[in-house]
């Protein structure tokens, strides 16, 4: 069904994917902090801009803070985490532990939104994180090691960001939600601003090309479709879960855009991944639980 937060879900973990590829390449010149200022930057315009031609409504002052909450965990946060480990892993590991963030996800709407699991799905978690243990060993260097460590913590963030959108959602509509939350970012990034500013003079049109494709595609469109799926959707996890098909993509993307293949270690691991993921997702939650 084309209006179902499943079509949204999937839609944007497409549009994830590419991130993993392309941002592997931004980094070839930009630095970690100055590609999440940018990123976000951008991204905030285009949603600013959509929201001025649709004159979307000023949010309430009380939820503010959720919104700065949320560009934090969600964006600010993350991308920085994200681009670190970007830096250090392939963007086929960097995927593979980022589709951790459902069972993490599940584990903090088990709390929060009464979203029960199941001992299929405990023993899917305990799993998923053998494999993401698998994947240190086989590769085993101290930069992988740092790399892996830089992507967990995007995880939980990431996931921190899923609960606040069930906070969110219940007030506004995804749009301004996915605005708001970039703008946040944005400021939150100011920092860096001068770095960024510094690096994109410097950039060639191709990098430069890269940076807005980020911008624009997996940040202010993907998020508004993740944004629209976490509203209609009947459960958290259940549009999180969509995370688990990003790995495939970015493998393939990995090989059309960088002729790269990932290692022995890594296809071991995402595959003990991958098998957690598919059990959670079929058999790890029960749905009854409070809303």
């Amino acid at each position: 069904m084309l209006g179902s937060s499943h079509f949204y879900a999937f839609a944007t973990v497409l549009l994830w994917s590419s991130a993993y590829v392309f941002t592997k390449i931004a980094l070839g010149h930009f630095s970690a902090a100055g590609l999440g200022f940018l990123r976000s930057a951008i991204a905030a315009a285009v949603l600013a801009a959509v929201m001025a031609l649709k004159k979307s409504p000023l949010p309430r002052a009380a939820d503010l803070p959720w919104f700065i909450l949320s560009g934090a965990t969600g964006l600010a946060l993350y991308l920085l985490a994200f681009n670190k480990g970007s830096a250090l892993l392939n963007p086929t590991t960097s995927c593979l532990v980022i589709s951790t963030a459902p069972i993490i996800t599940a584990l903090i709407a088990r709390r929060f939104f009464g979203e029960a699991l199941t001992a299929a799905g405990w023993g899917a978690m305990l799993s998923a994180f053998a494999g993401v243990a698998l994947l240190m060993l086989g590769e085993g260097s101290v930069t992988f090691s740092h790399g892996l460590f830089w992507m967990l913590l995007a995880a939980v963030l990431i996931s921190l960001y899923n609960i606040i959108q069930r906070k969110l959602t219940a007030v506004h509509d995804s749009l301004i939600i996915t605005a708001y939350s970039f703008l946040a970012a944005t400021f939150l990034l100011a920092w860096s601003a001068p770095e960024a500013a510094e690096e994109w003079r410097a950039a060639s049109a191709g990098y430069a090309a890269v940076v807005v494709f980020l911008g624009v595609f997996p940040s202010a469109l993907a998020y508004l479709l993740w944004a629209r799926a976490l509203a209609i959707a009947s459960g958290t996890s259940t549009v999180a879960n969509y995370m688990y098909l990003t790995p495939f993509l970015a493998l393939l993307l990995e090989y059309l855009v960088l002729a790269e293949t990932p290692g022995a270690g890594t296809l071991i691991g995402g595959a003990v991944i991958l098998a957690s993921l598919a059990v959670f997702n079929l058999k790890g939650r029960r749905m009854h639980g409070r809303h």
